[in-house]
């Protein structure tokens, strides 16, 4: 039986050390926040993640022209769509204040695939940028890797390299039984140095390592339009051609997802590096721990919503994908009534 007091845990997979004493003058907000507000702001995300992902998967499946963003946009949707599946498990483990039910096995599979979700997603937004940079600033190079069947395989080695890189979850998150009795589902790090050492291979490898990559291809894909804002401005040329409008509205979407990204993922990353040096919590760092739980899962469910709003070949497409569906159901109606009319 681990010697750890069930509130110098982490039960929420944001923390790993938190260092709450049983007289703790906030105990009684952390309860409320865990217990309560947690479970219920994050079911309402899963709820709606839910329809909104399988309403975009839908959407791309039966479209009869997928692009290069539609391959990316589909692997994010399956990643969020992980997210919020495995959501449901954490929330009823947070209802019950940290008590886990659903035995080691399941506990260990369920940590591992939320903290591959955020890996992937992570990866494959870096992918995302760097398609976006080459499509606008360099579309005559790399044209062989820029087709379909080569960004599908790109995104299944993302996801292959993201299940690798959370082989420790795999490893140490389990089911640990607490001096009190409590059964928890955690991190099986014993000392402060393998605390600090998980803490920094996690928010490096999913945040801080492909965040540079992100923001410079970013910074070159703005220098690129305003240089040649310039060029046309000087020549008096001011239209540019379908594809160009096209490529350019493609990139604004995916620039607005990865802001949505970093909102919601810096505070979480965040706040386990402060974590590490926190001896004793504040009401501040509760608010701000529960708001970074909170919006590391909001993007699973505003992804969808964005894809819809921002890209007009989205909504054209979920437009006649409705459009299909009333026609063949209108279809089904007319049959039926023909079927009745036809035995009397």
């Amino acid at each position: 039986m681990s010697d750890l007091d069930p509130r110098c845990w982490n039960h929420t997979h944001a923390i790993l050390n938190s260092s709450w004493s049983p007289g703790d003058t906030y105990l009684e907000f952390h309860s409320v926040a865990e217990t309560i507000i947690l479970p219920s702001f994050v079911g309402i995300i899963c709820s709606t993640g839910l329809v909104g992902n399988i309403l975009i998967l839908v959407t791309i499946i039966r479209s009869t022209k997928k692009t290069i963003p539609d391959v990316y946009i589909c692997n994010l949707a399956v990643a969020d769509l992980v997210h919020v599946t495995v959501m449901p498990f954490l929330i009823h483990q947070w209802a019950r204040g940290g008590q886990w039910v659903f035995g080691s096995p399941l506990c260990t599979i369920i940590t591992s695939l939320d903290t591959c979700n955020q890996t992937a997603c992570t990866a494959i937004m870096t992918a995302m940028s760097l398609d976006r940079y080459l499509a606008l600033v360099h579309p005559f190079r790399l044209t062989s890797l820029r087709t379909r069947s080569k960004t599908i395989r790109i995104n299944l080695g993302i996801w292959a390299i993201s299940f690798i890189l959370v082989l420790p979850v795999w490893v140490y998150s389990k089911v640990i039984t607490f001096k009190d009795g409590l059964e928890s589902c955690a991190f099986d790090l014993a000392s402060p140095h393998d605390v600090l050492g998980y803490t920094l291979y996690q928010t490096i490898t999913s945040f801080f390592l492909p965040l540079p990559l992100i923001i410079l291809c970013y910074i070159l894909i703005l220098c690129y339009t305003w240089k040649m804002y310039k060029l046309n401005k000087k020549a008096r040329r001011y239209s540019t051609t379908i594809p160009r409008e096209r490529v350019i509205r493609l990139t604004k979407m995916v620039l607005v997802l990865v802001g949505v990204f970093l909102i919601s993922a810096a505070p979480y990353h965040v706040i386990q590096l402060v974590n590490l040096h926190i001896t004793k919590p504040t009401l501040t760092y509760y608010i701000c721990y529960y708001i970074s739980i909170c919006l590391s899962y909001a993007s699973s469910s505003i992804n969808p919503f964005l894809y819809v709003l921002l890209s007009g070949n989205f909504r054209k497409r979920l437009t006649g994908c409705t459009s299909i569906r009333m026609r063949s159901t209108e279809q089904e109606i007319n049959n039926i009534e023909n079927t009745l009319k036809s035995s009397f």
